[in-house]
């Protein structure tokens, strides 16, 4: 099943770059524009300008974000910024946050995971071509995982949990640095006993990924590039990738991703809340505050949604569960009871009759961020999600279906910089 191995990790010098939170950033997938100009303030060495570079006017192919990422990072290691560790390791990561004011904590760790079909890891979401270009651009360059998938394992015989925590509780943290309220705990696993019965118990799982899907897809086309080089060392057979235990729920923490919905062809054709109110109970909430409240509230149900139309904040619960669900053809149930896989194929395609392309639709983790768009003017609608919960997302990708894209938000986001992997550091166990 999953191959995974130990790696000789790239980390920050704290001694070099002083305050460690100053040079982690999030996935590049959720920096917006003005996040990444703060990120690059925050330091000369902060890991966005290797993950989400600037375009400049006159770049060309000798000249760009990518190649400027590869000089940094080359540039970073010449400088001792950046150090590999001397011997291989995996690496236990653990964040602590708070959730509508509860504490919680996930804690997993980072390893080396062979690039393998769906039979052993598990997608759940579609990926769209723009992102996947990107990032095969990137890794091209840089040789390099920058950011880790991340994926879930079931680990009942709880044999990785009961060591992790015995790391987490009597190890010496490599650092502990809090970003943005969510402190961020690193350690390492070095120990041969320790890393054998990890390799060991993991040999028996299947990998389910619940972020980075882009990544996962492009690492697997870089894969299969570099076999067609003659020579080819294995550099790229396997991925940096985060593994945390699904069998846990307290272990993780999802949140709901809401659409936005842009100028669509056809939406200004229709009464929205009145081909709506055909299907769906319509409730005008107090503000946004009084909706998010009510839909957390109906958690348990599904198919219920909130609706900001840019004048009022609409509560929507099914008339008929089961005539929305029917709206959908040729799906297995799994598929059928996910909120976000009825907007998308009953709502949208359906009832609104709507054929949203690749950028018609802005995925947000914050409702005030869903309304703001829609005051603004930027969107039309705004229509808000409860989260997606683990056994739907199991369920379907043993189903072999994908969801939606952006169906799941894990919450906090795995940093940037935390640990990196060079395939050139990997070679020596080629073979």
């Amino acid at each position: 099943m999953a191959d995974i191995k130990p790696f000789r990790g790239m980390l920050y010098n704290t001694e070099a770059v002083g305050d460690l939170s100053a040079v982690l950033a999030p996935p590049y997938d959720v920096i917006s524009s003005e996040m990444r100009e703060n990120l690059y303030l925050r330091s000369e060495f902060n890991s966005v300008r290797l993950i989400l570079g600037k375009d400049f006017p006159g770049d060309d192919e000798h000249d760009n974000k990518y190649v400027r990422a590869r000089r940094s990072m080359d540039e970073w290691i010449s400088r001792g910024i950046l150090f590999t560790d001397p011997e291989d390791c995996f690496y236990v990561y653990r964040q602590e946050y708070e959730v509508y004011g509860e504490p919680r904590s996930r804690t997993g760790f980072l390893g080396l995971m062979k690039v393998e079909g769906p039979d052993v890891v598990l997608p759940h979401e579609h990926t769209l071509s723009k992102p996947k270009e990107d990032r095969m651009n990137l890794i091209r360059q840089v040789e390099s995982n920058l950011s880790p998938i991340f994926g879930l394992y079931s680990g009942d015989d709880k044999v990785i949990t009961n060591i992790l925590n015995g790391i987490v509780t009597d190890g010496e943290p490599v650092f502990d640095t809090s970003v943005d309220g969510v402190r961020n705990v690193l350690w390492r696993v070095s120990g041969n006993e320790e890393i054998s019965r990890i390799r060991q118990s993991m040999q028996e799982k299947k990998i389910f990924i619940a972020d980075g899907h882009h990544r996962y897809a492009v690492a697997r086309a870089y894969r299969d590039l570099c076999r067609q080089e003659e020579g080819y060392d294995g550099r790229a057979d396997h991925v940096m990738t985060y593994l945390a235990d699904i069998s846990s729920p307290e272990n993780l923490t999802v949140l709901g991703t809401h659409r936005v919905l842009k100028d669509i062809p056809g939406l200004e054709r229709q009464n929205v809340s009145e081909r709506l109110g055909e299907y769906f109970t319509v409730t005008r909430m107090g503000g946004l505050d009084e909706l998010v409240k009510e839909m957390r509230c109906r958690e348990q149900k599904s198919c219920i949604y909130g609706l900001y139309n840019g004048k009022e904040f609409l509560l929507l619960e099914p008339a008929h569960e089961g005539v929305l669900k029917n709206l959908i053809q040729d799906k297995p149930l799994c598929w059928k009871d996910l909120d976000v896989s009825v907007l998308h194929s009953a709502v949208f395609e359906k009832v609104l009759s709507l054929e949203p392309k690749e950028g018609d639709i802005v995925y947000v983790k914050a409702p005030e961020d869903a309304r703001r768009l829609v005051a603004e003017g930027k969107a039309k609608l705004a229509f808000l999600l409860n989260p997606t919960k683990i056994g739907q997302l199991r369920d379907v990708a043993e189903s072999g279906e994908m969801m939606p894209q952006k169906s799941t938000y894990f919450y906090p986001k795995l940093l940037t910089g935390i640990v990196m992997n060079r395939f050139g550091d990997q070679k020596h166990k080629v073979g």
